[in-house]
């Protein structure tokens, strides 16, 4: 009987408040059997090394665990769209979400491949020509050391 209604009398019998009290604590209706290695025969033993094997595997599938800090990344899938086209004379780009959009778009001049930037020569002064030439000589010096 709970604390708070010890005051009022029970209309239980004994045996009623047994298992009122067992199924509070979830013991159930039927009582627990006493299950001791001794009294299981071999059998016995296999049967439940199985089912424990079944619940095992059972969990191991549902329940995975993964670090928080880097969690499980999708495969990567090949996907042929969207493909970036490049104007070679406005030096713009935009991508194509289908074959024949890409098609229409290489009509119009749209390249598959980037415009190539064009490194500009850079004009040396004389005192940097010579301090070119002078690392030249030296590099030209190891190499004779090397061979």
């Amino acid at each position: 009987m709970p604390i708070n209604e010890s005051c009022y009398p029970s209309n239980l019998s004994q045996k009623q408040q047994r298992e009122a009290m067992r199924a509070v604590y979830g013991l159930g209706e039927r009582p627990q059997s006493n299950m001791m290695p001794a009294d299981l025969n071999y059998e016995d033993r296999a049967r439940m090394r199985r089912i424990l094997d079944e619940m095992d595997a059972k969990d191991a599938a549902g329940a995975r665990e993964f670090d928080l800090n880097k969690p499980p990344v999708p495969a990567y899938v090949y996907r042929e769209y969207p493909f970036l086209l490049y104007n070679l004379f406005t030096g713009k780009t935009r991508a194509a979400t289908s074959h024949e959009e890409k098609q229409k778009m290489l009509a119009e001049g749209w390249s598959e491949h980037p415009v190539r930037q064009e490194v500009p020569e850079v004009e040396l002064t004389p005192q940097e020509q010579m301090e070119a030439a002078d690392i030249d000589k030296r590099l030209e010096k190891r190499k004779e050391k090397i061979k």
